[in-house]
């Protein structure tokens, strides 16, 4: 029988630097302005994102940052970290996308519909 994808949406690889990330939990905020942080997109869906970091990002947790999607002009994401793992001296987070406008999610939504595989 074949896996069941919990997913709702196509997920598609991205590659993409994140800059300035902000991590917010609880009534912390910490802003990353050096770059000996990095932060890099993996994967990419409507509604959500996977994330690779060299710095921990806590379940419960939001990442704000400015997401440039190609030629896009940038938009302000906040995204609720719902996971995370560490693997081979990198962590990885993944979230849902908080409070989307509609021309900010059919950019993600052209994003994936040019880049899925069928």
């Amino acid at each position: 029988m074949e896996a069941l994808n919990r997913r709702k949406f196509d997920r598609v690889p991205m590659d993409c630097e994140i800059l300035y990330p902000t991590i917010f939990l609880n009534d912390d905020k910490k802003t990353f302005l050096d770059e000996d942080h990095k932060l890099n997109v993996c994967d990419v869906s409507e509604a959500g994102i996977c994330v690779r970091s060299n710095f921990f990002i806590p379940v419960g947790s939001f990442l704000s940052f400015y997401f440039r999607v190609e030629s896009n002009i940038p938009f302000k994401a906040l995204v609720k970290i719902i996971w995370n793992k560490a693997e081979y001296g990198e962590y990885f987070a993944g979230g849902e996308f908080i409070a989307l406008k509609s021309e900010e999610m059919k950019i993600l939504v052209d994003y994936v519909e040019m880049h899925k595989k069928d």
